[in-house]
């Protein structure tokens, strides 16, 4: 056993087999009290079997995850032996412990429950677990895992560790804990501005004309917009996972992405590890770069890396794309995606296990995304240092966010118990260190067919109108995302597919994607802060407001950023949903769409379709853009003080792609005095400066910032009369 003090409140343990039984706990404690202690480990030889790369015959299957390759499982031989593990430990009792990554049934506190931590598609497995006691516990392995929670305590059972490694690390509080754990997983990548403006995608679009023809009508409407997104089937038909575009329908990429950044906005191109025929296929079979028994290139080899990122480069990439989509980088999942019913969860973890640990080492088998990810990035900024790797996954390792990754939580069903589910996950996921997640507004999978995950109450789609008011409620909770992405088949994304300009639904859907553009500085403000600290933007109240001890275990709202409470409407009209309750710690907090003022305690929210529960802290300095269409046109216009606490805020913004050397303006409010100081350094900027306070009453005045220090006083502000609304005006259509 070696114990190690690696710095910033991390204690890292390592141990092999030869160390179990363990001779006595390993307690873990500050100047106050033990906060965890490991009270057993357990090893035991597990045999790795591998694969032939001629395994037996071959087939092509078509499935939820495309053409793919089978081959029968003969051939296979003994490789070497591993150990499988077992790690218990005890805590304090009465602690939220969460994290884990992000799964499917909204289970966000993990005391006395239990997790399967395998990749699959709507599972992100992270082994890191927050508890709310102000300490975070790191498991240092790629391989299968079960977590299971226990009276005092709980376990980890490893299916393949030869040395294990965990990480342990004490904080003040959980933000403390997040930011100490990005030391080791790595501070997350600033995304390229356009990537926290609106992205628009769909199950497919088929050709350069779509797309350019689906941009140009955005910006006819006047809608914002910053990127549009190829789903699969770029290749030729039967060669599902090539990386050459079809001739017919992209004839020249070039002339695409220069139309597309014309119009400022950005091409996303999926991608596919499976390569079942073509150009690429024939490469890699050339090179042996292949998973064995598979057509899944190896993404834990640097040769096969290097060869995947040439074929990227040869059409889409050196054609100028921006963002790469890479889907379905769990690749071993079929045996389980399918059948018209969801298995048992042992069972399913069984089924994806096997069939990954013959062809990769079992060690890291939960690994294959993050390597993945880590090739695309180290290609990418070696070979186009102008542009910041934007890549979309649903799977990834904890320091995905370092990598200039995005996770989306996967084809999750439009139904309002999913949107309810998803709204916890996302929160967990950030618990888990993950600061740039997302999801398909209005779930992927719309409508009801035979296999067990395709499950969405809606056959109808866009025609039905309670689909419709799902997806506005859907579209809400993505506008407070750090990544705002509508996605899914079945039925049409696009705004105007809900209605026309005359309709309720179009008219709201406008204007939270004007809302989304109207927060842009604080929101690219809030991610370069998240970059500077670790903090990751979507925050649990239990990291928000750790002194609360009666918003600790709630998870179905969040702070976003240091300013905004959210909580999404998960309850249609017809079953409650016209009103929402919140809960608001007592710090002084204002309604964002009314300006009311609540000292905090429970509120009941008016929620008619045009509006959800989003609520600024006292304290908070607010910056606005006004009118933009896209981030590049985002710029801060504004600045809303809002009175009753003192508060803080840098204000940054940069080029917008290329390396994140921007620049920094540090605002103060101090309450006792009214003033706002507008601190020297800054990038110069046209400022209308807004002071509302709990009374109703709102001050303003226009200042020229030059970079050097300015300060304001509210008292000496002009007064102004009637409403004055932060967000953009609201629809007077009845639902």
């Amino acid at each position: 056993m070696e114990q190690k003090e690696i710095g910033n409140g991390i204690t890292r343990i390592l141990l092999s087999p030869e160390d179990a039984p363990l001779a006595a706990p390993i307690v873990f404690s500050d100047s106050r009290s033990a906060f965890l202690s490991l009270t057993a480990f357990e090893s035991e030889p597990r045999p790795v079997y591998r694969l032939r790369k001629d395994a037996g015959a071959s087939e092509i299957r078509q499935t939820a995850n495309g053409e793919v390759i089978s081959f029968s499982e003969g051939g296979k031989y003994f490789l070497y032996t591993s150990h499988r593990a077992r790690l218990s430990f005890s805590c304090p009792d009465g602690q939220v412990l969460t994290g884990l990554g992000q799964h499917e049934d909204g289970l966000f506190n993990y005391d006395r429950q239990k997790e399967f931590l395998y990749q699959h598609n709507m599972k992100i497995s992270i082994p890191f677990l927050l508890g709310s006691g102000g300490w975070g516990l790191l498991i240092e392995a790629g391989c299968a895992m079960e977590f299971h929670g226990e009276a005092g305590g709980f376990t980890f059972v490893l299916d393949a560790a030869r040395i294990v490694s965990f990480a342990v690390i004490r904080g003040r509080d959980c933000a403390d804990v997040l930011q100490r754990l990005s030391s080791l997983s790595g501070k997350p990548s600033l995304l390229p501005k356009w990537a926290y403006g609106y992205i628009q995608s769909r199950e497919r679009y088929h050709s350069a004309k779509e797309l350019t023809d689906t941009v140009q009508e955005f910006r006819r409407r006047k809608l914002g917009l910053d990127c549009i997104v190829l789903d699969w089937m770029s290749w030729k038909d039967g060669c599902w996972g090539d990386k050459t575009p079809d001739p017919q329908r992209f004839p020249n990429v070039t002339a695409l992405t220069e139309t597309l950044h014309q119009q400022n906005v950005r091409l996303m191109v999926s991608v596919w590890p499976n390569i079942s025929a073509g150009r690429d296929r024939d490469e890699m079979e050339a090179a042996n770069a292949f998973l064995p028994a598979s057509q899944i290139y190896d993404a834990f080899s640097p040769a096969a890396r290097d060869l995947y990122w040439q074929q990227c480069m040869r059409f889409w990439m050196g054609g100028g794309t921006d963002a790469l989509w890479c889907d379905s980088c769990e690749p071993m999942t079929d045996p389980d995606w399918c059948g018209s019913e969801k298995r048992p969860p042992e069972e399913r973890m069984r089924l994806v296990t096997e069939a990954s640990c013959v062809r990769m080492d079992p060690e890291v088998m939960n690994n294959y995304g993050a390597e993945h990810l880590r090739g695309l990035r180290d290609h990418w900024l070696r070979d186009i240092p102008d542009k910041r790797p934007v890549l979309l996954s649903r799977s990834g390792g904890i320091d995905s966010s370092s990598l200039g990754a995005i996770l989306w939580s996967g084809d999750v069903s439009a139904r309002w118990d999913v949107l309810q589910k998803q709204v916890t996950e996302g929160i967990k996921a950030a618990c888990s260190g993950l600061a740039w997640w997302t999801l398909d507004i209005g779930g992927f999978f719309v409508g009801r067919r035979e296999p067990w995950f395709w499950r969405g109450d809606y056959p109808r789609g866009v025609e039905d109108p309670t689909y419709r008011e799902l997806y506005l409620r859907w579209f809400q909770f993505g506008c407070m995302l750090p990544v705002f992405r509508s996605h899914g088949t079945d039925t049409p994304r696009e705004p105007w597919a809900f209605g026309d300009e005359a309709t309720p639904e179009y008219g709201m859907l406008r204007r939270l994607i004007s809302l989304r553009y109207r927060l842009f500085p604080y929101i690219y403000s809030s991610a370069a802060e998240t970059c500077r600290t670790g903090l990751p933007m979507v925050r649990a109240m239990m990291v928000a407001f750790p002194e609360n001890a009666e918003t600790v275990p709630l998870c179905d709202q969040y702070l976003f950023g240091d300013a905004l409470l959210v909580k999404p409407v998960t309850r249609p009209l017809a079953e409650g949903g016209e009103t929402t309750d919140v809960a608001l710690p007592a710090c002084g907090w204002y309604n964002l769409f009314t300006l009311e003022y609540a000292p905090g305690g429970t509120v009941s929210v008016p929620t008619p379709p045009d509006r959800f529960p989003v609520f600024v802290r006292a304290g908070s300095l607010l910056p606005l853009s006004s009118d933009a269409l896209c981030a590049a046109d985002a710029a801060v216009r504004e600045l809303c003080v809002f009175c009753g606490a003192d508060g803080a805020f840098t204000l940054y913004d940069d080029a917008g792609d290329g390396p994140a050397e921007g620049s920094r303006t540090s605002l103060r409010y101090t309450e006792d005095t009214g003033e706002l100081i507008l601190e020297a350094g800054g990038a110069p900027v046209p400022l209308t400066v807004r002071f509302i306070t709990p009374d109703g009453s709102v001050r303003q005045t226009s200042v020229n910032y030059d970079g050097k220090e300015i300060r304001i006083r509210r008292d000496v502000c002009s007064p102004v009369a009637g409403f004055i609304s932060i967000i953009p005006e609201e629809t007077d259509h009845e639902w």
